[in-house]
This record gives C-alpha cells, structure tokens and sequence, in this order.
C-alpha cells in the first residue's frame, strides 16, 4: 500500500520508521526541502499545500492519505472533502474542527464535556461583554502551538490595551478562554479503526515548562476513576467525528473533575513514550487503521517517561544522552533538523521505568 501524509516533520519521520518495516511505500507532501521524513525514506513532494495541481497529482499516487500536521489550510481541507478518489484518514473534517479553537470548543459543548468558559472576540464582538471573570488567556482562533499566539489578560486594563492593537486586520478572530486552576494535565493517545474498534493506551500525565510539553509520565498518577472517564469522554469525541486514526486528546484535571482542553488530529507528542513502552507504538497504530488493519489484541504498555529535547542548549543535553545511555532503559529519538533553535523540538528521549527510578540526569535534558 502507498501511504501518503500531508506534512513531512517528526511525526511523519516516525509514521514512515513504521510504515516501511510493514511492506509499505511512505509518501509525504509539504513545502519544506530536506525533511525529517525524507531522511528516513520517505518520497518527497515539495509544494504548497494550497496548489491544488500538485495535491491532485499527489493523491494519484497513494492508495490513503492522512496527516501529520493539522494547520493545513482550510481550502485545501475543503478541496480534500470533495474528492472522492483516495480516501482520507482522518476526516478533513476533524482538522477543520481542531485548527479552529471556536469550533473544537463548541463541538466539546454539543458532546456535553466541560471546558473551560470562552467568548469569540472578533470586531464586531468586542463590543459586548464578556459573561466571565478575569484572568483570561486570549488566543490566535487559528495555528497557535507551544504558547504561540496567546496572551494572558489580568484585567480590564490589559483587555483594552489588547483590543487597541487586535485588529489591524480586519479579519483577525479570537478565543477568550477561562483560565482554569488546575492540578494535573493529562492526555489521552488513543487510536480508532476503520471497523469502529477504539484501542486506548490510559492516560498520560504532562508537564510543561514555558508552555512547551517536558515531560510525561505514564501511567498519570491519577484516581482509576478519572482515568476511566478520560478514556470514555475521549472515544466518545474519536466516534462523534467518526475519526480513523491516532489522536491525542488533553484534559485539565480540577478538583477531580475533566475539563477537555483540546485535540489533535494525528499522533501526539504525549505519546511518544509509546515507542519504548514494551507495546504498540501510536505510530504503529496509526499506520494499521489508515491501512484497513484490526486492532492488536493485547496492548498493554508498561511505565514510561518521555522527556522532550529542545534547541536550547542542544550539544550540552546530547552529551546528556550519551551518558544515560549507558543504561539500556534509555532510548533516544533525533529527528535530524537542519538547525538548533531556542524552543524548537529536536528529538526526545523515552525511559523504561518510573519516575523514582530516573537518573536525575534525565531531567536536565
């Protein structure tokens, strides 16, 4: 089978690291020359994903598509929808609803979850109030990652310094959202298959610093109770958008209580501690429903820790590596960037074990 993705980062290095083990052709398409995927095998098409000659063209060669970004623009996500030739996994439609914050919250609320409150600001709303209190995080509606794109508001104050500034484009959309005090966040990798089967891996506990993912831990040190919940609010969203595929959903924990955050319609990076969990990686998974497969009858990962590596200070933490390395429990995951930058995701390192047995090392990574 000829697998095909749109995007060729990290992610697609490592759908295509187990796409080809299976006998498959790994084709990715994005506009980035020399990417990670392309390090690793895949067959590259570099064009704008808004051309849609070469996205036709593209599709004539694959059997599935998918994908391993989701800010994909939304008139190609339109185009894809109409074609009928080569089918698509996830639906274009779970990535319309994930790139926009307004539409994924108000999708969560149709479902009955909690979420934190929220307001769609754009021009014409500014001039209303909004229902809830301070402080508020206000984000970009579209494209916003890693703590990009949002700011945090206290007060009336910092509000109107924001409006004076937000909407030298006329077409500039927001999303107020409630900040939740919350204890834990946790996420949920979860992969759903053509048949409808759902396989679940439970939940995972993420820490962050600088609002960039550090650390998860699995299992989340939470209550089976919530877990459980999780697990089911998670696959009730996978079948509400009859999703096909790996995805990663997050929920803040408050109180004992699930406050859904957000999705991502692809593999994760909470799940990349799936690699080394001595089970079935997300990747894996992703690669067997895409391509009309059945679920693995037993998954069942054990502890693991996975622990980002970013540009910052990136030749003192591979000297890290080296060192932990020395223990077989440690795996370490480059993805071959061209280039070091404060922020950017280089690679990750996976530990077999718990967090009491870590060396204190893994941690300065």
């Amino acid at each position: 089978m000829k697998i095909g993705v749109l995007g060729s980062g990290q992610l697609g290095q490592m759908m295509c690291l187990e796409t080809i083990p299976l006998g498959h052709e790994f084709y990715c398409y994005s506009p980035d020359l020399n990417s990670p995927s392309k390090k690793v095998g895949a067959r590259e098409t570099v064009a704008s994903y808004e051309s849609s000659d070469h996205l036709k063209k593209f599709l004539k060669t694959i059997d599935v598509l998918s994908f391993e970004f989701e800010n994909i623009p939304k008139t190609t996500l339109e185009f894809l929808k109409q074609q009928k030739d080569t089918p698509v996994y996830p639906p274009a439609q779970a990535l319309i609803i994930a790139q926009d914050r307004f539409l994924e919250k108000s999708h969560f609320r149709k479902l009955g979850f909690h979420t934190a409150e929220f307001f769609h600001l754009t021009k014409d709303s500014s001039k209303f109030d909004v229902s809830f209190p301070f402080p508020w995080i206000i984000k970009t509606l579209r494209f916003g990652y890693d703590g990009k794109g949002q700011v945090k508001i206290q007060n009336l104050t910092d509000y109107k310094g924001f409006l004076e500034k937000a909407f030298q484009n006329e077409d500039s959309e927001y999303l107020i959202e409630e900040v939740i005090p919350f204890q834990k966040e946790i996420s949920i990798i979860l992969t759903r298959f053509q048949n409808g089967d759902i396989v679940c891996y439970g939940a995972v506990e993420n820490e962050h610093k600088h609002h960039i993912l550090d650390l998860s831990i699995f299992p989340a040190r939470i209550p089976v109770a919530l877990n459980l919940e999780s697990i089911e609010l998670a696959s009730k969203l996978a079948e509400s958008l009859q999703y096909v595929g790996t995805m990663g959903v997050e929920f803040f924990v408050k109180d004992n209580l699930l406050y859904l955050n957000e999705f991502a319609p692809r593999p994760h990076n909470t799940g990349h501690y799936t690699q080394d969990c001595q089970s079935f990686s997300q990747f894996y998974l992703h690669v067997q429903a895409i391509s009309g497969n059945t679920p693995p009858t037993d998954v069942r990962p054990k502890p693991t820790l996975m622990k980002n590596i970013l540009g910052n200070q990136y030749e003192e933490s591979l000297e890290i590596t080296k060192e932990l390395l020395k223990d077989d429990r440690y795996r370490l995951h480059l993805y071959g960037k061209e280039e070091a930058k404060p922020g950017r995701k280089m690679g990750h390192m996976n530990f077999k074990g718990t967090l009491e047995e870590v060396n204190p090392l893994f941690h300065e990574l």
